[in-house]
């Protein structure tokens, strides 16, 4: 569907009556499987597929940017390295209040609820309940995305690409001097970009800035 069309009630391609998918997984075969089983659903279209948050997150702002089309319904992994399925859902849903997001988990669903629901989710179901997938559990999408653009930016739309950089390498160990070494910057700059983030994230201390932004990526 592009931007120029309306989406239905249902979210479907008023054109061709489609509903254009987008599938995201880590688990590669899962990802294969889950394509496979919707893309004989009748109206139904897989537009693509990504296996990383962080590309998947990218592929989504160019469709949001009018490069690409955008999707009628949105299915993400849950839990996936690059970024979490519930971080993405709060940065798509500040910007979106009409796709649908669905979050999808090979684990038990109910532990994610308040997280999926609170990011902005429309429903979060086992990855073998997908016959459940009409089933709307959580707020519409308007509703979330007014409530979340009260909230404020999103962090993972406000931090930098330094930032970024330097708490993924604190997240894998890196001290601060050793990062100042790659990026060939001082350790005050280091600092710097430590402290922005932190505030950006709305914690207090780089140990709390890490943690956050290891669970974040799926580490």
């Amino acid at each position: 569907m592009s931007q120029q069309q309306t989406p239905s009630a249902t979210g479907s391609d008023q054109t061709t009556g489609t509903v254009q998918v987008v599938l995201v997984d880590n688990d590669i075969l899962a990802l294969k499987m889950l394509r496979e089983i919707m893309s004989a659903w009748p109206r139904v279209a897989i537009t693509w597929t990504e296996h990383n948050g962080s590309d998947a997150f990218d592929h989504y702002r160019q469709c949001e940017s009018g490069i690409r089309d955008l999707p009628d319904l949105f299915i993400t992994d849950i839990s996936m390295r690059g970024l979490s399925g519930v971080d993405m859902s709060r940065a798509i849903r500040y910007t979106n209040g009409t796709m649908p997001i669905l979050g999808i988990t090979s684990y038990e669903p109910t532990q994610f609820y308040h997280d999926a629901a609170d990011a902005g989710m429309q429903a979060v179901i086992g990855k073998n309940e997908l016959s459940a997938l009409k089933s709307i559990i959580f707020e519409v999408p308007g509703r979330a995305h007014l409530r979340i653009r009260q909230e404020g930016l999103p962090y993972i739309l406000s931090l930098s690409q330094q930032e970024k950089q330097v708490l993924t390498m604190c997240s894998h160990g890196y001290s601060n001097a050793d990062i100042a070494q790659v990026l060939d910057v001082s350790p005050s700059t280091i600092n710097t970009y430590i402290t922005r983030a932190s505030r950006k994230m709305g914690v207090a201390s780089k140990r709390e800035a890490v943690a956050l932004w290891t669970k974040t990526i799926g580490l």
